[in-house]
């Protein structure tokens, strides 16, 4: 959690960098629109899928002594990736310009559908191609390291694999700053793929051979431990990615919009991922090898209760942290982006977005922990199924939203919410049945103390924040006045909050308490 904590702080750094130097626009939405392709590569193929398909496998073999089939498994998968990505990626970049068209077709200069003038659509796609060329061979990185951090968790080391995000956006914070004199907005995608270079493959490639892994390159694709892989890799990763590939669709819809829309649905959604990657993602990926080992011993009343703690305690997070979000937008924004070029009214535009996307952090949160437990179980379909359905309805809400409703790209993010929503709450009612029972009553029982605590500390930083706005001085800098607005709401609020849940005797309180103090101590 320190890990991810820092790298979402980079990742606001990184974003205020860019809304500073280049602001909300046609050259940011060149921006946005240059990751679309190798995004559809990383979430269609992997997503996350390499390091949670071999944790399992590797932890059986681990767990039976057969560290050599462990080490052979882990060879043969990074050769065969190699190969397969390498061709897909050369294929991607002769055909760089198609598929950034396809998949963002408001940029289309011939299009006959959009409100960006012709002109406006010509320098985008100018801007967007060479981008998403550059982009492209940092995917190796990312396949290859996301394999080797698969390793890494299954040998419950967390803090490499952690630092792979510090050192991503530290590379396009880099590029910002320094590159960015020399080559403009490229330098901010040449820092991206060398941060992906070092945090993603290098180092964590570095202590996996420390770890004595033996690697040695093979393609023996049929060896039965390879194929148990490939059987649960595509799966796999399209449950894992289907979800995630609403920001691919928010951005081929925004880019019907209006100049400027992507990049104000895609700094909000960054934002909304802070708390889901400090809290959800952490907890997830902490847990989930423990959650393989228990299903490895068929333990599945461990399960049971791993999971139940594990709910309980990202709600308990995620509910506080979504109020505050929602109520704080507009000063977050401030605080954050506004600066050069970036102006009010863009602040204004994206605060929108990010209340309504704000709505689902906790739907989001359940949801990154309830797949890693059908993954833990080796049970790939019923994320995938349930991914593809709610991946069909979203295109159907962006799809509304945009031609048959007057929500502008606020809509999108509403959208985002309710796919998020019903996705976790179908994998909750699936993963219940699939573990015979997940003690919801103590669960149920959690959630509406939670809610009561919640609601409690939302009253208090509305009236915090409306206070706050009426008493400070007209004249204070407006991101003085934003910082000074978001501390003392928070501040209130995270005050009623721990009074409620401490009357309320929640044993998550008390988790939380312990850990601190546990951090505390180690420091």
């Amino acid at each position: 959690m320190a890990t991810v904590l820092l790298s979402r702080i980079l990742g606001v750094l990184r974003d205020a960098i860019i809304s500073h130097y280049f602001g909300r626009g046609p050259l940011t939405d060149a921006y946005n629109a240059a990751f679309t392709v190798p995004d559809l590569l990383f979430y269609l193929l992997q997503s996350g899928a390499l390091s949670s398909t071999i944790v399992p496998i590797i932890t059986e073999y681990r767990q039976q002594g057969d560290q050599r089939s462990a080490d052979h498994t882990v060879s043969i998968v990074a050769s065969t990736i190699f190969v397969v990505i390498g061709i897909l990626i050369c294929v991607m970049y002769v055909h760089a310009r198609t598929l950034t068209l396809w998949l963002n077709p408001g940029f289309d200069p011939h299009g006959h559908v959009g409100k960006l003038p012709i002109a406006t659509r010509y320098f985008i796609l100018s801007k967007a191609v060479p981008l998403t060329q550059i982009l492209l061979p940092a995917q190796i990185f990312f396949f290859i390291g996301g394999l080797m951090m698969g390793v890494l968790y299954s040998r419950k080391e967390f803090w490499i694999p952690a630092l792979g995000p510090v050192i991503y956006n530290s590379g396009i914070i880099f590029g910002g700053i320094v590159l960015r004199r020399w080559l403009g907005i490229e330098g901010l995608v040449w820092g991206a793929v060398g941060g992906a270079f070092i945090g993603n493959f290098l180092i964590p490639t570095v202590r996996v051979i420390q770890l004595g892994v033996r690697l040695r390159p093979s393609l023996a694709v049929f060896h039965p431990s390879a194929v148990k892989v490939w059987k649960m890799l595509l799966p796999m990763g399209l449950g894992i990615a289907l979800p995630n590939i609403d920001q691919m669709v928010n951005k081929l819809y925004a880019s019907y919009l209006g100049a400027g829309e992507t990049t104000a649905i895609m700094n909000a959604y960054r934002l909304m991922l802070l708390p889901i990657g400090i809290f959800a993602q952490a907890m997830a990926l902490a847990v989930y090898p423990t959650l393989s080992a228990q299903a490895a011993e068929k333990n599945i009343r461990a399960m049971r209760s791993t999971m139940n703690a594990s709910l309980r305690n990202i709600i308990f997070m995620t509910l506080p942290a979504s109020v505050l979000m929602y109520v704080l937008a507009a000063p977050i924004i401030t605080f954050l982006l506004e600066s050069g070029k970036y102006s009010h009214a863009d602040t204004l535009v994206t605060a929108g977005v990010l209340k309504s996307l704000s709505i689902g952090i906790c739907a989001w949160s359940a949801q990154s922990l309830l797949t890693r437990g059908f993954y833990a179980l080796q049970n790939s379909r019923i994320p995938v199924a349930s991914g593809a359905i709610v991946s069909v309805l979203f295109v159907g809400m962006n799809w509304v939203v945009v031609f048959h409703t007057h929500l502008s790209v606020v809509g999108l993010g509403y959208a985002t919410t309710l796919a998020a929503t019903i996705h976790a709450t179908a994998l909750l009612i699936l993963l219940r049945i699939r573990l015979r029972g997940i003690n919801g009553m103590t669960l149920f029982v959690s959630v509406g103390e939670t809610a009561i605590a919640t609601i409690c500390m939302g009253i208090f930083v509305c009236l915090a924040s409306a206070g706050m706005q009426t008493v400070l001085p007209h004249h204070l800098a407006p991101k003085l006045s934003a910082i000074v607005v978001i501390l003392v709401s928070t501040a209130v609020g995270g005050a009623v909050f721990f009074k409620a849940a401490s009357m309320l005797r929640m044993p998550e309180l008390k988790d939380a308490l312990s850990l601190v103090r546990r951090r505390s101590l180690r420091a």
